[in-house]
């Protein structure tokens, strides 16, 4: 039996890092049971060792072959060397950044992504779990988290940047399907607030999640406008804050929830991101190589 891999691919904000803290806080129980696992170490879970480097819009054929191969010899060498383990991987970049979202482009680099990361794995996947978000909270919780990395000056451009994708979940869910051609590929909504376990048992079904725990912290807590207007102002003066002093602003002002307007988007666009996300659900739920739950 080859290495077998059980994917959660995100995507982007919503809940992605609580999941690999769940992943993480049971990697005992996980490894008893036979399960290797690989995050990346990011947002507060540092002990990740996943370093997939995938292909980016700007790299030609060589440089996606390359990356490809690199990244079956991460797998092979570094994350699984037993070639018959199993292997839960929690990656939400698998796709690509959301940088590319101010620009209209809904992750342009993510067929090659997934064609890289299907190299590496040497073969289809065993299972995806994939958890989508109505358009509107989505690019909403992404512009608000690149607000508190860098000045964004215009939010009406972004907003029209996010009206005007031709494509989005369906997409990229049918590419996913195609490309690593998972026995089972697991659409979530993130409205419905599963928590951790539940999503890691419909990721792996086998699993006995009995053994298992939910995570005792929470990790990415969202900034307040409030913090959003001081980062804001501090990286208009092409100021930089360390990691660990940006979160302390936003930790310093989790207590003002006061709505300032910072990102808001008016009905009407609320609206159109309601009825693409609906119809975008109802085309998934009819899809029969994919499992709505």
């Amino acid at each position: 039996m080859a290495r077998q891999y059980h994917l959660h691919l995100g995507a982007h904000r919503t809940g992605s890092s609580s999941f690999q803290l769940c992943l993480h806080e049971n990697q005992e129980s996980l490894w008893q049971q036979g399960y290797q696992i690989a995050f990346p170490a990011r947002d507060g879970v540092r002990a990740g060792q996943l370093a997939l480097r995938l292909p980016a819009p700007r790299h030609d054929r060589n440089a996606v072959q390359e990356r490809a191969d690199a990244a079956r010899r991460h797998l092979n060498e570094e994350i699984a060397k037993d070639p018959h383990q199993q292997v839960i991987i929690s990656e939400e970049n698998t796709l690509g950044s959301m940088v590319h979202f101010q620009k209209a482009r809904f992750h342009p680099a993510s067929k090659q992504r997934l064609s890289a990361l299907r190299h590496a794995m040497e073969g289809p996947a065993v299972s995806v779990l994939f958890v989508v978000r109505d358009y509107g909270a989505f690019f909403r919780s992404c512009i608000r988290k690149r607000m508190e990395e860098t000045y964004e000056s215009d939010f009406d451009a972004a907003a029209a940047a996010y009206l005007a994708m031709n494509r989005g979940w369906v997409e990229v869910l049918q590419e996913i399907r195609d490309i690593l051609q998972p026995s089972r590929l697991v659409v979530v909504r993130h409205e419905d607030r599963f928590k951790r376990l539940e999503l890691l048992q419909h990721l792996v079904p086998q699993l006995d999640i009995g053994p298992l725990s939910e995570p005792r912290r929470s990790l990415n807590t969202s900034a307040t406008d409030r913090a959003l207007l001081e980062l804001q102002t501090i990286h208009r003066k092409g100021e930089k804050l360390t990691r660990m002093a940006r979160r302390k602003l936003i930790k310093d002002w989790a207590h003002d929830q006061e709505t300032l307007g910072l990102t808001e988007f008016t009905s009407r666009e609320k609206q159109a991101f309601s009825i693409r996300y609906e119809r975008d659900l109802e085309r998934i739920s009819q899809d029969p190589g994919m499992v709505l739950i």
